[in-house]
């Protein structure tokens, strides 16, 4: 039986870097439909502007010198470590995956205490499990054809209560909604469901929020956004995401309404005003799906991205568990 062996890839080695984007991106998304991956551009950029005190490891698996698998994990210090293992469809039960487990468990042991890992098919959800980790949460990843007509999206109607009004930009936030911009998007990393995963430290100050925008600039992304206000005061937010290398496929990220004012329309509302933000994006006329994901239990969102086009095409799950001490 053959050996398999584990590289590590330098992240400074362009060739070698995009080689192993492509490779983790084959395997991770084989079989799927409509399935993102990082572009070239985005996937330099991103490690030529690396955040601080972040570890990254970045593997390839090979088998009599072709390369089969490939794994890739980020840990920010105190949070867990993210983990994507993939392995290309022909050489999966040939003990890549495990081999790539073990060496990514090597690499982060004493920067890590918990990892997680993503997976959106039952073998990556069996395989995980059969590492020691546990089944965290779920979501639907729901998607939408493009060309986009929103008007034809919501026969339900669109508008809030009365006193609630939506502003929209594209880009980084106005400098005098940055303050109501910070505080919403820390309330959403407190109500977003996570299942029984472990929490990440927020981070959404103004400092943290304005160094995000410089480095997705960088990497490509044009921020697509929304803020809903209540009498002047701000209760809820929605963001789209758009590569400008590659928009194929546009992202639905984050929405979020106060609790004490849901019931009212605010969601729809933003997402309808934040499409006709969209509307205006160049990259549009380029895009073929939009896509957004919610959580299984979240009834009301499923319910209204339904009612906006949105159906169900996969389940992303999340697992989680210890790394052993060094």
């Amino acid at each position: 039986m053959s050996t398999v062996r584990i590289t590590p890839v330098d992240p400074t080695d362009r060739e070698a870097l995009l080689a192993w984007n492509t490779l983790l991106g084959e395997g991770f998304n084989a079989g799927r439909e409509a399935a993102w991956w990082a572009s070239d551009e985005t996937t330099l950029a991103r490690f030529a502007d690396p955040k601080p005190a972040r570890r990254s490891v970045l593997l390839v698996a090979s088998i009599d010198g072709e390369r089969v698998g490939a794994a890739g994990a980020e840990v920010d210090p105190g949070d867990p470590a993210e983990v994507e293992i993939s392995v290309l469809p022909a050489h999966r039960r040939r003990g890549v995956g495990t081999a790539l487990a073990a060496a990514v468990r090597e690499a982060l042991a004493g920067h890590a205490e918990i990892v997680q890992a993503e997976t959106y098919s039952e073998a990556g959800v069996a395989f995980s499990l059969a590492q020691g980790l546990r089944l965290g949460n779920q979501e639907h990843r729901m998607l939408r054809d493009l060309p986009l007509d929103p008007a034809a999206a919501h026969p339900a109607p669109s508008a809030a209560g009365p006193g609630i009004t939506v502003r929209t930009w594209r880009g980084a936030c106005p400098e005098e909604l940055l303050e109501d911009w910070a505080r919403l998007n820390t309330q959403m990393e407190a109500d977003v469901p996570m299942g029984d995963l472990t929490r990440p430290a927020p981070r959404s100050d103004v400092e943290a929020l304005r160094r995000t925008e410089r480095r997705m600039d960088a990497q490509g992304w044009t921020l697509v956004r929304a803020l809903a206000y209540d009498a002047g005061l701000a209760v809820g937010y929605t963001e789209i995401l758009v590569s400008r290398h590659d928009p194929e496929i546009i992202t639905q990220d984050d929405t979020l309404v106060d609790r004490a004012h849901r019931g009212r329309g605010i969601g729809r509302a933003l997402k309808l005003a934040n499409l006709e933000n969209l509307a205006g994006v160049p990259e549009l006329a380029r895009a073929r799906w939009i896509q957004t994901y919610t959580a299984l239990d979240n009834a009301p969102m499923l319910a209204l991205n339904r009612s906006l086009g949105f159906r169900e095409a996969d389940v992303l799950s999340i697992l989680e568990g210890e790394l052993p001490p060094a």
